[in-house]
C-alpha cells in the first residue's frame, strides 16, 4: 500500500492551519471550542435506566445500580463548566449504557424523547447545544425511521451509535440500509465506545472501561475499514472517541505488508499477512479520513502518537464531560507541548467547523 506522500500529508497541514483561522485569535483568550463528546441525562433516559437496573459508566459498571453521576447531571452545571474553560457549542449524546436491553418499541420511544429533549436544549440555548441523536440501530427499521425524524424535524446535527452492539461492530453487513442513508444524507456519525458480549467482565478487578472501551473503538475502526465500509460509503463522516483507541499503538497491523510512510520520510512495514482487497485507496487513507476526538486522551503520549497517524484537520475537540471536565481537557491540551497555537485552533474550533457548518463563525 502506498501511503500520502509527505508533501500531500505536510500540504494538508498547511490547509488545516489556514481554515483554523476561522476560529479563535488566541487558543488562551476565549476559543470558543466545539465539544463532539458532551454527555447529558435526559429524564426519560434515566428512568429507562432504573427500570433496568442499569447504570454502566465508570462508577457503577453494566448491571451494577444507577451510578450517581447519572442521576447528578443538571444543566446549570453544564452551562457553568463550559463557560468557564471557553466551550462555546456542545455537541450533546447519549452514553453508555445505551439501549442494547428493552423491548423494542420501548427503545424506540425511549430513543425519541431523548432526541426531543436534546432538541429542546438547543432552542431553549441556542447557540450552547447541538446533538448527536440517538438511534437503536440494531433495530433498522427504528433506527431509520428515527434518523429520518432527529436529522428532518428535530435538526440534530449527526447520529451517535456505540462501537458495537452485542456481537456485531459497525462494519457488519447487516448495517447495509443504515449506512446506505448516512452516505445519502452525507452525515456526521458519532461513535462512543462499549462493551462487546465477547469482552465484557473478562478481566478479574479491572473494569471494561480501562481496556475495552479503547480495544472496542480500534475493532469497530478496523471493521469498518476492511470490510470494504469507508469505500462503499464514503460520504459519511466518522467521529471517533478517545483518539481512537488503540488504534495510534497498532499501526503497524493495520497497514498492509507493503512499505509505509505513516510518518513523513520514515518507511515503515506493516503486517504481512493482511490482504485489504475491499480497500483500494489503502487502511492509511481511510483512517486519514476519518475525525478523532480529544476526550480523556490529552496528555502527550495519545495526542503525540495520534498526530503522528492522521492530519492536525482530523483531531477535534471534545471533554467526555461529565467524566471529565472542559477545564481538565483544556489545561491537558494547553499543557502536553503536542500542538503549536494554531494547531490548536483547529482542534479546538476550525475542524469541526469543517464538518458542522452550521457552526462557522
Amino acid at each position: 500500500m502506498n501511503g500520502p506522500s509527505r508533501r500531500d500529508f505536510l500540504g494538508g497541514l498547511t490547509a488545516v492551519g489556514l481554515g483554523s483561522l476561522l476560529g479563535d485569535a488566541q487558543p488562551s483568550a476565549n476559543p470558543r471550542r466545539i465539544d463532539v463528546h458532551h454527555h447529558f441525562t435526559p429524564p426519560v433516559y434515566l428512568q429507562f435506566l432504573k427500570a433496568h437496573n442499569q447504570g454502566g459508566g465508570v462508577q457503577a459498571g453494566r448491571g451494577g445500580g444507577l451510578s450517581a453521576a447519572y442521576a447528578g447531571w443538571t444543566l446549570s452545571e453544564d452551562l457553568e463548566d463550559m463557560d468557564k474553560s471557553g466551550t462555546a457549542i456542545a455537541l450533546l449524546s447519549i452514553t453508555t449504557p445505551g439501549f442494547l436491553f428493552g423491548e423494542k418499541e420501548e427503545v424506540r420511544k425511549v430513543a425519541r424523547e431523548c432526541n426531543e429533549f436534546a432538541a429542546k436544549l438547543s432552542t431553549d440555548h441556542r447557540g450552547r447545544f447541538g446533538s448527536f441523536a440517538t438511534i437503536p440501530l440494531a433495530d433498522t427499521e427504528g433506527a431509520l425511521r428515527e434518523m429520518e425524524y432527529a436529522l428532518d424535524k428535530l435538526k440534530a446535527d449527526g447520529i451517535g451509535v456505540y462501537s458495537s452492539y452485542g456481537d456485531f461492530w459497525l462494519g457488519d453487513a447487516r448495517l447495509a440500509p443504515i449506512h446506505e442513508e448516512l452516505n445519502r444524507r452525507k452525515a456526521v456519525v458519532y461513535v462512543h465506545p462499549i462493551e462487546a458480549n465477547c469482552c465484557r467482565n473478562i478481566v478479574k478487578d479491572v473494569i471494561d472501561t480501562v481496556v475495552e472501551y479503547g480495544a472496542d473503538t480500534t475493532r469497530t475502526i478496523a471493521s469498518l475499514i476492511f470490510s470494504g465500509g469507508t469505500t462503499r460509503y464514503p460520504d459519511i463522516t466518522w467521529i471517533f472517541s478517545h483518539a481512537g483507541g488503540m488504534m495510534p499503538f497498532v499501526i503497524e497491523r493495520f497497514v498492509s505488508g507493503t512499505e509505509t510512510e505513516i510518518v513523513p520520510g520514515i518507511k515503515t512495514k506493516g503486517q504481512g499477512n493482511i490482504a485489504p482487497a475491499k480497500v483500494p485507496k489503502g487502511v492509511l487513507s481511510e483512517l486519514r479520513k476519518m475525525y478523532y476526538d480529544t476526550a480523556q486522551a490529552t496528555n502527550p503520549v495519545a495526542m503525540g502518537a495520534l498526530r503522528k497517524v492522521v492530519p492536525i484537520s482530523q483531531i477535534v475537540y471534545g471533554t467526555d464531560y461529565w467524566y471529565r471536565s472542559a477545564e481538565e481537557t483544556s489545561h491537558g491540551l494547553l499543557t502536553n507541548k503536542v500542538f503549536s497555537d494554531e494547531e490548536l485552533r483547529a482542534i479546538n474550533r476550525g475542524n469541526a467547523e469543517r464538518i458542522l457548518p452550521r457552526y462557522r463563525a
